[in-house]
């Protein structure tokens, strides 16, 4: 940032120049994809969601401007550092269900929600970034029709994957996804780690089953009834963000207990300082 000397983030896509170009059906959408980023996200403001700080359009790029988060994601710290202990998923999955509450109230689904999409800094502060698909609905868990297969097919919900009678899918969407990015972090790899797209797709449509828990992962009572909240497979039984905030699980086992107590702080501060 030329005005305060802040590091900021800048996601950038290429305008199409030529005829073919502007016929490119997939440049089309990516384009498009940053102007609805950038019209949904000029209005927000949360301490869990990154920040707009901007954008630029000239006759070569579109550039959405960002805070930017030192930490990088909690998926390439999964990749990395492998699976979390519990007061740190505890504490992320708080700020994340904070990030959902506020983007649910905007009537706002994220629709791609998994580790990949979200940002931890050196304070463990968690938040969720990448909008691109991000949808504004009226009546925000209430099935809307316009909504089409979108999202990362791991992390989808089953109306997502199966929409008989295409009557669309409501916000419960990025609970189910939520359950997902959770069980990423118990296990240090993606939900389905055992199953190609095509096999995940037909269990979540046609079986309409929950990603399992894999054989080495060991989940204590109340982490199994929050994540079997999340996989609820009938959205209107499953809870919203705002009732999940509620939830035993995510009581600190110590409440004196700080990111900076963690490895996984140990292991961003290295990545920020050498990497």
């Amino acid at each position: 940032n030329a005005t305060n000397g802040e590091m900021l983030a800048v996601k950038q896509v290429e305008l199409p120049k030529t005829r073919s170009d502007r016929d490119d059906e997939r440049q089309k959408s990516v384009v498009a994809a940053l102007k609805s980023e950038i019209h949904l996200m000029r209005d927000l403001e949360h301490p869990n969601i990154v920040q707009y700080l901007g954008f630029e359009e000239t006759t070569v790029y579109l550039s959405i401007f960002l805070e930017y988060i030192p930490g990088g994601s909690i998926g390439r710290c999964l990749r990395r550092h492998g699976a979390f202990e519990l007061n740190v998923i505890k504490s992320f999955t708080s700020q994340v269900l904070e990030g959902l509450k506020y983007l649910h109230s905007l009537h706002i689904l994220h629709r791609d929600l998994k580790a990949d999409n979200l940002l931890v800094d050196l304070n463990g502060n968690c938040k969720i970034s990448d909008f691109g698909i991000s949808k504004k609905s009226d009546n925000i868990y209430q099935d809307n029709t316009q909504m089409s297969l979108q999202g990362s097919i791991f992390w989808m919900a089953p109306e997502v994957v199966h929409n008989p009678g295409k009557k669309g899918y409501s916000a419960k969407v990025d609970i189910w996804s939520l359950g997902c990015v959770v069980l990423e972090m118990f296990a240090g790899r993606r939900p389905w780690s055992d199953e190609e797209a095509i096999q995940a797709m037909f269990k979540l449509g046609a079986e309409r089953l929950r990603p399992p828990v894999p054989d080495d992962v060991k989940l204590g009572r109340m982490s199994d009834h929050f994540l079997a909240q999340c996989f609820i497979v009938d959205p209107e039984l499953r809870p919203t963000a705002d009732r999940l905030t509620d939830h035993r699980f995510l009581e600190l086992d110590d409440k004196t207990w700080r990111f900076e107590h963690s490895e996984l702080y140990r292991f961003v501060f290295y990545f920020v300082l050498f990497c």
